[in-house]
Formats: structure tokens, C-alpha cells, sequence
């Protein structure tokens, strides 16, 4: 959870003024360990703003999704494989399939080409030739 740089001043300002770590806990109801933490950063980068770099997640693969959707749309008869070398070709990105067909979700691109046809549809196409 990122705390606000508002409620991380006020921690650390009270910890400034000689107040006790587990009264400062108590009052503000953060673990030690995070008001630690937050010493540790004012220590190290001078500041009490989050690092960015320490937030989880996924990072995107793919940074222009205009220049993608203009790949998929050359590529639309490739299978995954190969759209993955493509794309390391033309932009030097590493990408695997998973990331591939995830990026193509986003763009709502499908890779069924084919149509479901039933029965009642074929004879219905017949009579009207």
C-alpha cells in the first residue's frame, strides 16, 4: 500500500520531535516496520516520495500501442510465434507469446478467423442462391 507523502511527513516529523516509535505506531496506525522504512528512505534518497521502481506488477511490453496496432494489422494472418519475433525484429523488445496474445487482447484483436456456421444457416444460404 502506498501511504500518502502528507500522512509520511507527519510520521516522521514525530519521530523527529523524540516521540516514541510505538506511540508514533499507535497514533497513526502503521507498522514499525513501514515508519522504518520510511527513515531508511528520507536517509537514502532525502525525501519522503514513494520509489517507483518498488511497485509490483506487469510492465508493459509495449509502449506505442498505435505503432502495435499497426503491427497487428500487417501481421493478421501470423501465429503467435511468429508475431513474436516480428515485433523483436522491428522494435528490439524481448516479448513472450503470453505477453504477445495478452497486448492483442488489449487492442480487441482476435486471432479466430473462421466464423461458427451452423446447420440452419448453410441451408438458409442455399435457398437464397
Amino acid at each position: 500500500m502506498i501511504y500518502s507523502i502528507d500522512l509520511r511527513e507527519r510520521v516522521i516529523a514525530a519521530i523527529d520531535n523524540k516521540k516514541h516509535i510505538n506511540d508514533v505506531v499507535a497514533t497513526f496506525n502503521v507498522s514499525r516496520r513501514v515508519v522504518y522504512n520510511w527513515l531508511n528512505l528520507r536517509k537514502k534518497t532525502g525525501g519522503l516520495a514513494p520509489m517507483l521502481d518498488n511497485i509490483k506488477g506487469r510492465i508493459p511490453k509495449v509502449q506505442d500501442w498505435d505503432q502495435f496496432k499497426q503491427f497487428a494489422a500487417n501481421h493478421k494472418e501470423a501465429s503467435g510465434s511468429i508475431m513474436v519475433a516480428e515485433w523483436h525484429k522491428l522494435t528490439g523488445v524481448k516479448m513472450s507469446e503470453s505477453a504477445m496474445y495478452r497486448s492483442l487482447d488489449k487492442i480487441n484483436y482476435t486471432s479466430k478467423k473462421k466464423l461458427l456456421v451452423t446447420q440452419k444457416q448453410i441451408k438458409q444460404n442455399a435457398k437464397n442462391f
